[in-house]
Formats: C-alpha cells, sequence, structure tokens
C-alpha cells in the first residue's frame, strides 16, 4: 500500500493542533467533400450547417487564410459535435508551443476535479503539547503550483502558536509524491536561466523561482542586491552598479544555487526580477527553517529531504485555489510552471508523479473520448519543448469533446477571451470579439492559437491553427486568423 494511500487513510485520525502559476511540408488545400455535404448536426438548440452555410464558410474561411504565411499552416475547424467544417493540414503533427496547455489543463480538471485543492502541511509523530516536537517536523507538499514563501511563513506562525518551542529533530521536506528531474531535459538549454523554465517539485516555492530585489544607489557605486527569502541555499557573487542606463545579468550555475551578477543598472526605484531555482525541496526546507527560528521556534537538526511517515499531528494546512481558479490562471497567463506542475499531478493519479505517468493520463482521457492521437508526442505539459508534437485535429477535437463534458463551462471559462484579457488581449477581432475564447501559443518558428468562437446562427465551434514555418511572417499570421474568426463569428 503507498503511502498516498496510508495517508488518505489516515486522515480521519489526524489531530488538528493548529489552524489550520522542421521539416516544411508544400503546400497544402483545403480538404473539401467530393460531392455537397449532408447538413451537419447541430449543437442543441442550433440550427443545422446546411450545404450552402458549409459552402459559404469554407469559401470565406479560404479568403481569410489566404496570406502567403498561412500556406503551410495546420487549421481544424470543427462544430460542436466535432465534426469538420474546415480542415488543412489538419492531421499533421506539429509543434503546438503553449497551445499544449490545453491538453494538460482539460486533463487536470477531468482527473482531480475542478474543486480540488492542494494540500501543504506541517506534520509530526510527536505530541507538541510539551512545547516540544521530540523528532522531525516534516513539510510535506503535494504540488501545489501556487504555493508562496508567504504561505509558509504562515505555517511557521501557526507551529509557533501551537505552542512549539522547540524540534529536536530536523525540518525534512517531503516531495515524493513528485518523480524525476526537477529540469526539463527537452528543454532549450538557453531557457534555462528565465524564471519561465523553472523546474518542477511537489514543493515548488514561489512557482521555483528566487526574487533578487536590485536597489540601485549613487551612480558609480555598487548597487545593493538583496534575496527573497533569505536562503543559505542561495550565494550571490559580483555586483551590479548603478549607472545611467540598465544592461545587466544574473547567471546561475547549472547545477547549484551558486548566482553571478554583473553589469549595470539605472539610477532610481528598486526593482526585482526572478531566477529559477535547483534542488527546490531542501530550498524549502531552508526557506521554513528560517521562518521557524524568526518566530521563535528551535530546530536541533538543521534541514534535510526525505518520506514523511503517516503522521497523527497536523500543525498546519494550507489548501490552495480551486484547480478551476489555477487552471485559469494558468491559461490567462500562459504559466509554464503550473502546466508542468500539473502534469506531474495527474502523473501521480497513477503512482509517481512524473512527466511519464502524466502523459499517460492524458492519452487514456484522449482515447476515453475517441480524440486522435496519431503523431501525439509529449514531452512537458507547457508546450515549451520544441519537440513536442499534436495534430491541429487533435487539439480541436479535445476543445470540442471536453466543452461537452460536465466539466466544460469551467474549462471552456478558463481560456482568455479574444482581445480582451491574458495573453490574446492584443488580438485585434471585431465580430469576434466577446465571442472568441483562446489559447496562444508561440516559441521559435511557431505561431499557434486554438479555442472556441460562439457563433452568431451555429453554436459554438473549436479551431486549432497552427503555423510552423520560420519563413512566415507573424504579423500576416496573426491578420489572417483574426479574420478567420470573425468570420466564424459571424456565421
Amino acid at each position: 500500500m503507498t503511502r498516498r494511500v496510508l495517508r488518505a487513510l489516515a486522515a480521519v485520525a489526524v489531530v488538528a493542533v493548529a489552524a489550520c502559476g522542421s521539416e516544411r511540408a508544400p503546400e497544402a488545400t483545403v480538404s473539401t467533400p467530393s460531392r455537397p455535404p449532408a447538413p451537419l448536426a447541430p449543437a442543441p438548440s442550433a440550427p443545422p450547417w446546411s450545404a450552402g452555410d458549409l459552402h459559404a464558410l469554407q469559401g470565406a474561411l479560404r479568403t481569410a487564410f489566404g496570406a502567403s504565411a498561412l500556406t503551410t499552416s495546420g487549421i481544424a475547424i470543427l462544430d460542436a459535435d466535432g465534426r469538420p467544417l474546415f480542415t488543412r493540414r489538419e492531421r499533421t503533427p506539429m509543434t503546438p508551443a503553449s497551445t499544449f496547455k490545453l491538453l494538460v489543463g482539460a486533463s487536470a480538471l477531468e482527473t482531480l476535479g475542478a474543486g480540488y485543492r492542494f494540500p501543504t502541511t506541517f506534520e509530526t509523530t510527536d505530541d507538541p503539547s510539551d512545547g516540544a516536537v521530540h523528532g522531525d517536523l516534516y513539510l510535506v507538499g503535494s504540488g501545489d503550483p501556487t504555493l508562496t514563501r508567504d504561505d509558509v511563513r504562515g505555517g511557521a506562525g501557526a507551529v509557533a502558536q501551537a505552542g512549539v518551542r522547540i524540534v529536536t529533530g530536523a525540518v525534512v521536506a517531503d516531495a515524493s509524491i513528485f518523480s524525476g528531474p526537477e529540469v526539463n531535459r527537452a528543454w532549450d538549454p538557453d531557457d534555462l536561466q528565465y524564471d519561465y523554465a523553472a523546474g518542477t517539485s511537489a514543493l515548488s516555492l514561489d512557482q521555483g523561482t528566487v526574487e533578487f530585489r536590485l536597489a540601485p544607489t549613487s551612480v558609480g557605486a555598487p548597487a545593493q542586491v538583496d534575496v527573497e527569502p533569505p536562503s543559505d541555499m542561495v550565494r550571490v557573487a559580483g555586483s551590479i552598479i548603478t549607472s545611467y542606463t540598465t544592461e545587466f545579468t544574473i547567471q546561475r550555475d547549472a547545477a547549484r544555487n551558486d548566482f553571478t551578477v554583473d553589469g549595470r543598472i539605472a539610477a532610481g526605484a528598486e526593482q526585482s526580477f526572478w531566477r529559477p531555482i535547483v534542488d527546490q525541496p531542501r530550498y524549502a526546507a531552508g526557506v521554513a527553517h528560517a521562518m521557524l527560528r524568526a518566530r521563535g521556534v528551535e530546530i536541533d537538526s538543521g534541514i534535510r529531504v526525505g518520506v514523511a511517515p503517516v503522521a497523527p499531528y497536523v500543525l498546519w494546512r494550507h489548501r490552495s485555489r480551486p484547480l478551476q481558479d489555477v487552471v485559469h490562471q494558468m491559461m490567462l497567463e500562459s504559466n509554464n510552471h503550473f502546466a508542468e506542475q500539473l502534469l506531474r499531478a495527474i502523473g501521480a493519479t497513477r503512482g509517481e508523479g512524473t512527466e511519464a505517468n502524466g502523459a499517460q493520463v492524458e492519452r487514456a482521457i484522449l482515447q476515453r473520448d475517441g480524440v486522435p492521437q496519431e503523431g501525439l508526442r509529449i514531452l512537458d505539459g507547457s508546450g515549451l519543448a520544441p519537440s513536442d508534437r499534436v495534430m491541429p485535429l487533435t487539439l480541436a477535437t479535445l476543445l470540442a469533446r471536453t466543452a461537452a463534458e460536465p466539466i466544460g463551462h469551467v474549462f471552456v471559462s478558463a481560456l482568455p477571451r479574444v482581445g480582451i484579457e491574458g495573453t490574446v488581449r492584443l488580438r485585434r477581432v471585431t465580430d469576434a470579439l466577446g465571442r472568441a475564447r483562446a489559447k496562444s501559443g508561440h516559441i521559435e518558428d511557431v505561431n499557434a492559437l486554438a479555442g472556441y468562437v460562439q457563433t452568431r446562427r451555429h453554436g459554438r465551434v473549436a479551431f486549432a491553427i497552427m503555423v510552423n514555418d520560420r519563413r512566415a511572417d507573424d504579423d500576416a499570421v496573426d491578420e489572417g486568423i483574426n479574420r478567420a474568426l470573425d468570420v466564424l463569428a459571424r456565421s
């Protein structure tokens, strides 16, 4: 029996002591039937797509997608029942970039439930009512993507408020529900110095990053460089000089949290920058250790990483926001860290929280819903890996099927409104304004958009549009996609 199951069985006995984020293909043509199509079944209360409707729609979409920048695009536009309205190279596996977050978002909602909250706890096997924890104090994580240092600071306060004054053992970080490398090996090494490529851990603070606060002083003098939260595990060398212009680097050693700062920063207000860290469970234990000591709790044996036993005393339990809010934030911000945490969290439902297990869960959901998977390659949850592959038809069918599921309304609402918010707020649409929700995707040589449009007469349609072509002009691609969304909204 796994520790996860044991902990669930023991939950009823828990005593609460304290309160408890290529190869280029030839130009393709639109797939059209060889004879006039029969009317497609509509969504409930929507009139059917007649042969004339389809002919007019496909003609208007050919015009919208007519720019040369879109000739190599993969396109799948489906009605509410998943039937094709317009397709082009829809079965060509392509690099999805951040549209891949649609897969992990839908899978997490289906697997864990919209109301799921990630717990993080301080636990002990010893009754602390005498003011002492005889043994270790365990900080146990479950993969909360939103856990912050302020949350842990609150946990340290709860331990102190429970009357604990000394821990005779260590602060032990238990992140064992996840396993595998923190940093995805399929990611571009050039990305790994930036916060958007932070690693993954069941105990991940501040989205796997540490904050650098740079306070300029007088011109010619070193700026003040502070790390928040303070940690013995984060070491900083070098200096940044106060100047009239800003150009600096904050570079981390590949294997350790040793940072080197260099360059200059313009005089003026304090600024903050975030950089990813490694060895996240040990880092979290160190942060917790410092915060406990700041609240007057002595720790005799330092910190370490381990696996907590089933502990009857929970001194603090923090619960994340509901999963539906986490998925919504992930979609709005295109938050890579949230996506990676969710992939391992759903993987943990099959045993170990690995990327491979998470991918198996995603594939099982696609298979259950009859979503085609040819050429599908899942290397991460975020789409940051250039080697991810998915057909436009896969994403569009996933969107159509998920909208019809019990969690459909939650999922559709999680996507940002095109032209209004999130990463799609700058898209210039007219008829589609307020009628389209979508997830964008951009990495080098990739421009993609996938989501929903509420048509005027035929209900909701699902779409996935991908361009994997270094020759394609992004402005022309975006203009063509925006025109297509307006065409769909008018239909």
